[in-house]
């Protein structure tokens, strides 16, 4: 049944969004399917897609306003997406998203599979410059934009996000 491992992500997805923070136990492969799993377990809820490199030192130097960023708004559903080559070092990912206190974070590394494949799957004008982030709102509109985040601009942004139920 083609539909069952699609049904399986979301679900995964729809439990990593919803749990209280804690600290990563594992990581999850970022496949063709997942942004649209993410945004099936998002529906009605502003969600943040940032993705992110070890070997990106504009991503490093960000990292930490990330971490601060979801201290400050517990309630929003953030997604980062580590976009190393596969057979990245998973251990530095996991201190550097520890370290900036991202670790409770819902996480996933670039998965198996070409790589302009997943990057067209994110978005089909995406040439994969990093960083790179992806807000979707309530209504499932999305505004991207590649390099460092204007924090300011998206505390305004999800401050006037609000679940549809």
């Amino acid at each position: 049944m083609k539909r069952a491992p699609f049904l399986v992500a979301i679900a995964t997805v729809v439990v990593l969004l919803c749990s209280p923070l804690v600290a990563i136990a594992e990581t999850r492969a970022f496949e063709a399917g997942s942004l649209e799993a993410i945004a099936s377990a998002s529906k009605g809820h502003p969600v943040i897609v940032h993705f992110w490199g070890l070997t990106c030192s504009n991503c490093m130097a960000e990292l930490k306003d990330w971490g601060a960023f979801a201290r400050a708004h517990p309630e929003a559903r953030i997604v980062l997406v580590n976009w190393d080559q596969r057979g990245g070092d998973e251990k530095r990912m996991v201190k550097a998203l520890g370290d900036a206190g991202l670790g409770g974070v819902t996480s996933f590394v670039l998965g198996s599979g070409f790589e302009e494949k997943l990057r067209f799957a994110v978005d089909p004008g995406w040439m994969g410059e990093l960083p790179y982030t992806r807000l979707t709102k309530s209504d499932g509109s999305v505004t991207t934009f590649s390099g460092a985040a204007d924090f300011q601009e998206i505390n305004r942004w999800l401050a006037t996000q609000k679940p549809i139920n």
